[in-house]
């Protein structure tokens, strides 16, 4: 559950939609700029070695000769989503989600499973790390483990953009947002 600061601010003022709110929330717990760094190579590097490991679980069917995996409906359900909260970055972050599904289908990655396990578990820990000594606050995945999950890479996604000059406005609101929560949870402690 998303803490009642969280809720209060980025469940109004959503101008965008559920973008506004969706990133507001992950934002709220990632603001630290060298925990953003971990981040912004431990999240893609946890999706990549998440839908790797999930490729291997082949599915009884196929669509154009190519077996469909566990993989393959993970990277369906996020590009659901993604193109839900905003349909031009979500066109972006489904080709992502293509791209590495055509590379695990024609066999061009190379890691073992072991090889895929270890990094997906060094990733986590160094996210960890990166809320413990940086963040200084709990991962938002305590306050909502699918949210959380789902929406990492999108944030990531978003982050980049915004450093590349896109959504100015959006920027500009989503740290609004985090100063106004910021206050919010002094004042409550």
């Amino acid at each position: 559950m998303v803490t009642s600061a969280a809720a209060t601010v980025t469940g109004t003022n959503t101008e965008v939609g559920g973008l506004r709110k969706e990133l507001g929330f992950y934002k709220f717990y990632h603001h630290n700029t060298v925990n953003v760094l971990i981040h912004s190579v431990c999240v893609p590097t946890i999706l990549f070695t998440t839908i790797c490991i999930l490729h291997r679980v082949s599915l009884p069917f196929q669509i154009m000769g190519v077996y469909l995996t566990l993989g393959h409906l993970l990277a369906l359900r996020f590009a659901t989503t993604y193109c839900r909260l905003h349909i031009p970055v979500g066109i972006c972050a489904t080709a992502i989600l293509v791209c590495t599904l055509y590379a695990l289908d024609a066999g061009l990655v190379g890691l073992t499973l072991k090889q895929e396990s270890e990094i997906f578990v060094a990733a986590w820990i160094m996210q960890f790390i990166g809320h413990g000594v940086f963040e200084k606050k709990k991962p938002a995945l305590l306050d909502s483990l699918e949210q959380s999950l789902v929406l990492a890479p999108y944030f990531i996604l978003f982050e980049f953009l915004f450093l590349l000059g896109f959504f100015p406005k959006l920027r500009a609101e989503l740290e609004s947002d985090v100063t106004k929560l910021k206050l919010q949870e002094k004042r409550q402690s």
